[in-house]
């Protein structure tokens, strides 16, 4: 085994560790960002039905508002998409980082 590999090795349990937390933290803030944006986008279509059934909008009024909201669910989309990017971008550069810590610590 070469002492690159013995010293990735020696970063198993705080590599997982670091990985674990960031991983939970990005699961569960996706998850509720997303259970908010699904229900306020229940409510509004909920609402807009029940005001063209009253008649109080007519049906190019209601597929205008739907098509407003799937524009703002596909920018919610879109950026979340960037935050998990940001996200994973950051857990990487920390494991390189614990990495070359181990090897200077093993160097000096």
């Amino acid at each position: 085994m070469s002492t690159l590999d013995e010293l990735i090795n020696t970063t198993g349990d705080e590599a997982k560790d670091l990985i674990k937390t960031n991983l939970l933290e990005l699961i569960q803030g996706a998850k509720s960002e997303a259970e908010t944006v699904a229900k306020e986008t229940g409510e509004k279509i909920e609402k807009w039905l029940v005001l063209k059934v009253k008649g109080e909008i007519d049906s190019d009024e209601l597929e205008a508002l739907l098509n407003s909201r799937r524009r703002t669910v596909r920018q919610f989309l879109n950026s979340q998409e960037i935050s998990v990017r940001a996200r994973l971008e950051k857990v990487t550069i920390s494991l390189i980082d614990l990495i070359l810590n181990k090897a200077l610590d093993a160097i000096i």
